[in-house]
């Protein structure tokens, strides 16, 4: 049996082989950042959804006037992120914020609300929205 009897490798199909392997990464590279982009933008509508309940939760409260509460139940995690809620009272918005997504804005009517700082250790429990005095409070229950 001689050399010329076996089998060999040519060079073009170690080329087709590269060029296979090539396209391939360059596919999953695409799929991973569109996976990527799209979990984020996920991410970011409910943060939107966490930030309008929240909101009409303020709303509420403020249009039921003194004598009225209402506890909320908030996510701890939106997608994968921990989160923190804050309360602007110049813009008059609840803005929800995490590093991966950016903030998220949602305004309310009332301009009487104490500023308030929601962190992951707070959203683990009930958040309680009522009137202390003439200003809404957003504390834990």
């Amino acid at each position: 049996m001689g050399l010329r009897e076996r089998g060999f490798f040519s060079i073009d199909a170690l080329f087709a082989v590269t060029l296979l392997l090539m396209v391939s990464s360059s596919f999953l590279h695409v799929y991973e950042g569109r996976r990527g982009a799209a979990e984020l933008m996920s991410a970011r509508l409910e943060a939107k959804i966490v930030g309008e309940k929240l909101a009409a939760a303020i709303n509420t409260v403020y249009a039921n006037g003194s004598n009225f509460e209402i506890d909320v139940d908030l996510p701890q995690k939106i997608g994968s992120y921990f989160y923190n809620i804050e309360f602007d009272n110049t813009a008059r918005q609840v803005v929800v914020e995490n590093s991966a997504w950016g903030t998220v804005g949602v305004g309310v009517v009332c301009k009487n609300v104490w500023d308030f700082v929601l962190e992951r250790e707070n959203l683990e429990n009930t958040i309680r929205v009522h009137w202390v005095e003439n200003i809404v409070m957003v504390v834990n229950a």
